[in-house]
């Protein structure tokens, strides 16, 4: 079994990101008309304190759901990065002596 250190681990996840073809933020939901069908779509997202809301054409929406879900996992692995990153910052804070303290006299 072959371990990875937080900085292998950490690159990898960059790498995954990577990979990502489409990254689109926000959320595809069904356009509604006056009798509650849905007649198209349309992708919502908040930007700039403001809620924007695009229609998507119908050959677009798969394209966008992959994207919406691209976003997600993007997000998902920037989490992840930014806490083994942490995790190895507390490490070495750990690991640097202080040198303020000094011996009690008795």
């Amino acid at each position: 079994m072959s371990t990875t250190t937080p900085s292998e681990s950490g690159q990898n996840l960059l790498a995954e990101m990577a990979k990502i073809p489409v990254i689109i933020p926000g959320k595809l939901c069904p356009r509604r008309g006056a009798g509650g069908k849905t007649n198209g779509w349309k992708l919502q997202r908040w930007h700039n304190g403001h809620n924007q809301t695009r229609y998507i054409p119908t050959e677009l929406v798969e394209k966008v759901k992959e994207g919406t879900a691209g976003h997600q996992r993007f997000m998902s692995l920037a989490q992840e990065y930014v806490e083994i990153r942490g995790q190895e910052a507390m490490r070495a804070i750990r690991s640097v002596p202080d040198s303020k303290k000094k011996p009690m006299r008795r």
